[in-house]
């Protein structure tokens, strides 16, 4: 008869959760952290927070003034019904984006 494997314990599950539960948490915290720089994210985060950053003012008149005609661009093309508010989000991103390359915000 081979040797039968042993059993976890409850010990053993009870360090897999955990173990399992500090990695879920470190990454959550990684992308809290990086939530300003990691490609996407910010969008999704505007998205869900419905804040955003640059209307404050950036600090950068090329990039206000880019971010002020994109952005308008979108929202008139919501008002004018050429996207819905499910594509507004993304592109509103998409035009935050453009302008953040070609202007860098001032730190």
């Amino acid at each position: 008869m081979p040797p039968s494997e042993p059993r976890p314990t409850g010990s053993d599950r009870r360090g897999r959760i955990t173990a399992l539960a500090i990695a879920f948490l470190a990454l959550l915290l990684m992308l809290w952290i990086g939530r300003e720089d990691v490609p996407g994210l910010s969008t999704v985060w505007t998205g869900l927070t419905g804040s955003t950053t640059e209307s404050a003012g950036t600090g950068n008149p090329e990039l206000d003034a880019c971010l002020a005609q994109r952005v308008g661009d979108v929202d008139q093309m919501r008002a004018d019904g050429v996207i819905n508010d499910s594509q507004y989000d993304t592109f509103r991103g998409r035009a935050v984006s453009f302008c953040e390359a070609q202007f860098p915000p001032s730190q």
